[in-house]
């Protein structure tokens, strides 16, 4: 009962944002998904609040930019979404990933008065206190944070990246709200079966509560440091630990250039062709030594210094490639380097990412109609990130479901690719991963890694026989006993548990209503009172109509569910 009222405080509390959620839809169309929303919330938007769609303006526009222009007038959550989502090509078709990264997280800066106090509440002290100067003008500003400059008392330039006052509770309203809509969109399947709205804003929210701990941006921060502390044509801002918490990030300030001002770059005596293949290097250091990577690697996330050296910026969004992540990715390789399209099925059962609805025979010849489009190229003509999209939309189409930080790896090459090809047109991304490709053959085929595959495989052997009858004990123990389990799942179970509830309520209804009319009729006959205060024939006149007033609001339930 106190779920129940928490539910109905929570949807009044959102009643207004809802009700500008559903405008905004129904101006770029999405008139359906507004009138489920509507119905769904037993609320209607009045005249004043249902714009008029100009067919014209939405002829001109694809539904992909419709979704753009809708999550930038949904505000800052809806477009960090849309940023989110633009990294995730497993989930969404190419040309949403490409709309959707035109999203641009500027957001009106936050009020200097409530800065200082968010600096006071993190540090103990104001900003004039803690430094000898600080500019009230923020050199950036976006929907989690926004960043000051500042100079410290012993003279160091820094920047403050200062979370916005109360961003954590307003996100999590917004994430209940995301959550609401995913559901009625999955439930009523407006979308392909290959997009799952309600897996998105679960993934969407982990990261968000991840981005906004700015000590987990710190820690991550940190590690870049450590991995490319010998590296030379890498800089990783340094922290200003004394000066880090939850909600605030202080760093050294960096004077560099963005890689896409290009003739800036040329006019400081820059070469974007060197500054083009460190930055592929610095991402595939990442993802093939390192194993933790940045996961959004464009050109806004970077500053160029003297002598070309990279600064990147900006380490909440960060990927981890697990070992099973690693060995897929190397099976993958080698498979695309034998042109062996079997051999990447394998490699994806293996690592246990097929859906049961997925035909591996059309799967097959899927991949070797992608592999054969390159096979006769040389190695340096391929087309890498159109390879990786065209590998993206056979994933959707055969139900395959990668770890979330192996597409996050993927999409980040692509990205990096895109960075690069900007400064170079001539930049091939398969260049720079040759070396990577040929140390994952030689190393299949390496005496240590044979030696170690073999001690692996009699280790488990081994354990696997020297358990084995005391498992099958405790199993044959388990069914003399009757406390063998066997779990079953069964998809969309809690949907038809939700309709037979549904049912079982109206039959409950129907019966209290065929009874009030019979008793009614019984007393409508009779004389007398009850009690001496209402008479046996009003009762039954009270009966009629209260099986009125309940029969009619069984029949508009009815109706209603018959228009979702």
């Amino acid at each position: 009962m106190a779920g129940l009222f928490s539910g109905i405080r929570r949807t009044f509390a959102h009643l207004k944002r809802y009700r500008h959620i559903m405008a905004v839809l129904m101006k770029y169309g999405f008139e359906e998904l507004a009138g489920i929303l509507a119905r769904r919330m037993k609320i209607g938007l009045g005249a004043k609040g249902l714009p008029s769609t100009k067919s014209e303006t939405l002829a001109r526009t694809t539904l992909a930019q419709r979704v753009r222009l809708a999550m930038e007038e949904l505000g800052p959550t809806f477009i960090k979404l849309g940023q989110l989502l633009s990294t995730r090509p497993d989930l969404l078709p190419l040309e949403y990933i490409q709309e959707l990264e035109h999203l641009q997280d500027q957001v009106a800066p936050e009020k200097i008065d409530k800065i200082r106090q968010q600096i006071q509440e993190q540090l103990g002290a104001s900003p004039e206190e803690l430094f000898a100067d600080f500019d009230p003008t923020p050199i950036a500003a976006a929907s989690i944070a926004q960043v000051h400059r500042a100079r410290t008392k012993d003279g160091r330039e820094v920047v403050l990246k200062i979370r916005r006052p109360n961003i954590v509770k307003t996100m999590q309203t917004e994430l209940e709200i995301l959550e609401d809509l995913a559901g009625l969109i999955k439930k009523r399947r407006l979308l392909p079966e290959t997009i799952d709205p309600v897996r998105m804003v679960r993934e969407f929210s982990q990261a968000v509560a991840k981005e906004s701990d700015l000590a987990n941006e710190g820690r991550n921060q940190k590690r870049f440091l450590r991995n490319f502390s010998d590296d030379p044509t890498v800089h990783v801002p340094e922290l200003i630990e004394e000066f880090c918490t939850e909600g605030l990030l202080t760093m050294e300030y960096i004077d560099g250039i963005k890689p896409s001002q290009v003739e800036k770059l040329q006019q400081a005596g820059l070469d974007p062709r060197e500054i083009a293949r460190r930055g592929a290097d610095f991402v595939l250091k990442q993802v093939f030594e390192h194993g933790f990577f940045h996961t959004d690697p464009h050109p806004g996330n970077f500053l160029v210094m003297g002598d070309n050296v990279l600064a990147p910026l900006d380490f909440g969004q960060v990927g981890r490639l697990a070992q099973q992540d690693r060995m897929l990715l190397q099976y993958l390789v080698l498979a695309i380097v034998d042109v062996d399209a079997g051999k990447i099925v394998q490699a994806l059962e293996r690592a246990e990412v097929v859906d049961d609805e997925t035909g591996t025979s059309e799967l097959t010849r899927d991949l070797e109609d992608l592999l054969s489009t390159y096979a006769d190229l040389p190695l340096k003509d391929i087309p890498f990130g159109e390879a990786i999209s065209r590998v993206f939309d056979i994933i959707r189409d055969h139900h395959i479901v990668p770890p979330r930080d192996f597409t996050l790896m993927l999409k980040s090459l692509m990205t990096i690719e895109s960075f690069a090809t900007e400064l170079d047109n001539e930049f091939q991304l398969i260049e720079p991963l040759r070396p990577y490709a040929k140390k994952f053959t030689t190393e299949e085929f390496s005496p240590s890694r044979l030696y170690r595959q073999m001690r692996t495989t009699a280790r488990s052997a081994t354990d696997l026989a020297a358990s084995f009858p005391e498992d099958a004990a405790a199993i044959i123990s388990k069914f003399r006993r009757g406390l063998f389990k066997v779990h079953i799942h069964h998809e969309h179970l809690e949907e038809f548990e939700q309709t037979l509830d549904t049912s079982s309520n109206r039959i409950s209804f129907s019966v209290i209503i065929a009874a009030l009319l019979v008793a009614s009729s019984l007393l409508v006959a009779q004389e007398g009172t009850v009690l001496g205060l209402i008479s046996l024939e009003a009762m039954g006149i009270i009966g009629y109509l209260t099986a009125a007033v309940i029969g009619i609001g069984l029949v508009i339930s009815i109706i209603r569910s018959r228009k979702y």
